[in-house]
């Protein structure tokens, strides 16, 4: 044998199928394992001896939708040991267009924020430009409804036409035909959650027929959640295609103890043949847009038509009626949960880490009333943590054998303004620490399946996931003693420890826990 580019030594391998360790080494020629046992010389060497050694972590629901453009290196998550990240949930910038950012401001002032224009075209296009400025990473996506509405259907609360569904199936089969990995629904969201069933279905036969899958935010996450995980499963049966549901969940303190309930839903559906599973981030805890709680009709027309209708008293009156009222996305609307993670540039950012609730008692305000102000004062820019959900239904989920382990979190450093979700930094050695070393829900050879050969069958990747002889070199060598996330919701970046080796490609991209610099990412597409 020639000499190999690196080996391994020493390590006791999970190679992602679940089965037990074995101590071997693994060695690394160009970007791919070409052996695996008891190895010779290499130019490269890493000492594994008391380390686990395991396939590079896939997310499969990254929010790294426009920070890889910006900085490439994807500190937080490439030192937790993802190596391979799917966006596109609430859009992807392969779907950005100028007609898309004329009316919906949110993107102009992301990009913006980012230093970035528009200056690519298609899948193909943000493809080649993350190709050509390199990624610590490899990235693909989906093609999400958010957008295709965007573009065809536009901002406005009704039903699409049959022409506009159609043009929204051309739309979508371009993408699919750029290698996409199908149609993804943020339906808690608009536009996306104009969108009726039929609709999605509609949609989800174009994804089928390139051999892609239906990957869903369903419309509900508290009491809602069971005919939300239903529509998906009626989706995926009428279709004929895989389903995904993101972040499994139940929010909503009445709502606590019924995850063994929802699993069985979808374990039924799985009895049937329908091929439905899921992902989770080990937090009791969910981040997402201050808006999220508002009614639909009053986000109708994007942020500024919302921020004009709080400014009228008699709207700004209805909108507390209902939300007083509702079922919302994440349970009934509760200040003392809702924590201010980020506002925009030049807003105020000593509200960030802090409870609605908390910051109302400052101002000595009705909590309904500093709530509105933040979303007025902000143009419904603020990122928000909501402290929804209970441990043991984060345990429960975590059981399931069909549960992968996702962020559902942006690539980020410590150099970004404004707090972060910590699924951001600790997602998967949270999950290496507590859940498996500390409190044993699960064993380890069952947790690291879940964070690769898992999401690589959900997205019917079969060249990474595995280490075996043949596969793409994407490798983590880490402390099973060591091992855990540091970043809190207090204090967010901060990297986990225990993390040593991450392999990206067979490039050695963080080598004592600590970013080489190599941008050895790839684009991965549908097979």
């Amino acid at each position: 044998m020639t000499e190999l580019d690196l080996v391994i030594r020493g390590g006791e391998l999970l190679d992602g199928t679940g089965a037990p360790s074995r101590r071997v080494d693994v060695g690394v020629a160009g970007d791919r394992i070409v052996a695996i046992g008891d190895l010779g010389r290499a130019k490269r060497i890493v000492d594994a001896r008391d380390r686990v050694v395991a396939p590079g972590f896939i997310d499969v629901q990254s929010q790294s939708v426009l920070t890889l453009l910006a900085d490439g290196d994807a500190q937080s998550h490439v030192r937790q040991g993802i190596t391979t990240e799917i966006v596109g949930e609430g859009g992807s910038p392969g779907q950005l267009t100028p007609k898309i950012l004329a009316q919906d401001s949110r993107w102009p002032e992301w990009l913006g924020a980012l230093g970035l224009e528009l200056d690519w075209s298609g899948f193909d296009g943000w493809f080649a430009r993350l190709e050509r400025q390199g990624t610590s990473v490899n990235v693909g996506a989906f093609a999400s409804i958010d957008l295709l509405r965007a573009e065809v259907v536009g901002l406005a609360d009704r039903p699409a036409t049959a022409d506009e569904i159609e043009r929204m199936r051309a739309i979508l089969d371009a993408g699919m035909k750029q290698g996409t990995f199908g149609l993804a629904t943020a339906l808690v969201y608009p536009p996306a959650s104009h969108a009726s069933t039929d609709e999605l279905v509609a949609l989800a036969e174009i994804a089928a027929r390139h051999g892609g899958l239906y990957a869903s935010h369903v419309r509900g996450e508290s009491g809602r959640v069971f005919t939300a995980v239903g529509e998906a499963i009626e989706i995926g049966e009428r279709a004929r295609l895989p389903v995904l549901v993101y972040h499994l969940k139940i929010a909503g303190r009445p709502n606590w103890g019924r995850m063994r309930e929802l699993g069985a839903l979808v374990e039924g559906a799985r009895s049937r043949g329908i091929a439905i599973s899921a992902c989770q981030y080990p937090y009791a805890a969910a981040g997402t847009g201050i808006c999220a709680p508002i009614p639909d009709w009053a986000q109708e027309g994007g942020p500024e038509a919302l921020v004009e209708r709080l400014r009228a008293p008699e709207t700004r009156a209805r909108i507390r009626r209902e939300m007083e009222t509702r079922d919302a996305m994440l349970g009934r609307v509760d200040f003392d949960a809702i924590q201010i993670a980020s506002v925009p540039p030049g807003g105020d950012a000593s509200m960030m880490g802090r409870r609605v609730s908390e910051i109302a008692r400052s101002k000595n305000e009705d909590p309904w009333d500093t709530y509105f102000s933040i979303v007025i004062d902000n143009r419904a820019n603020v990122f928000a943590i909501y402290h929804s959900m209970s441990e043991d239904d984060v345990r429960t989920a975590m059981r399931f054998p069909w549960v992968s382990i996702a962020s559902d979190a942006e690539a980020t450093s410590p150099a970004q303004h404004g707090l972060v979700h910590p699924r951001a930094y600790g997602t998967f050695p949270r999950v290496l620490g507590r859940y498996v070393r500390d409190e044993r829900v699960l064993a380890l050879p069952e947790a690291i399946r879940k964070m690769t050969s898992l999401p690589a069958s959900q997205l019917a990747i079969s060249d990474r996931g595995v280490v075996r002889e043949g596969m793409f070199a994407d490798l983590v060598v880490f402390d099973p003693a060591a091992v855990r996330d540091t970043a809190t919701f207090e204090a967010p970046h901060a990297f986990p420890i225990g993390i040593e080796t991450v392999v990206v490609n067979g490039a050695v991209t963080v080598e004592a826990g600590e970013h080489t610099g190599a941008r050895a990412g790839r684009v991965v597409r549908r097979a």
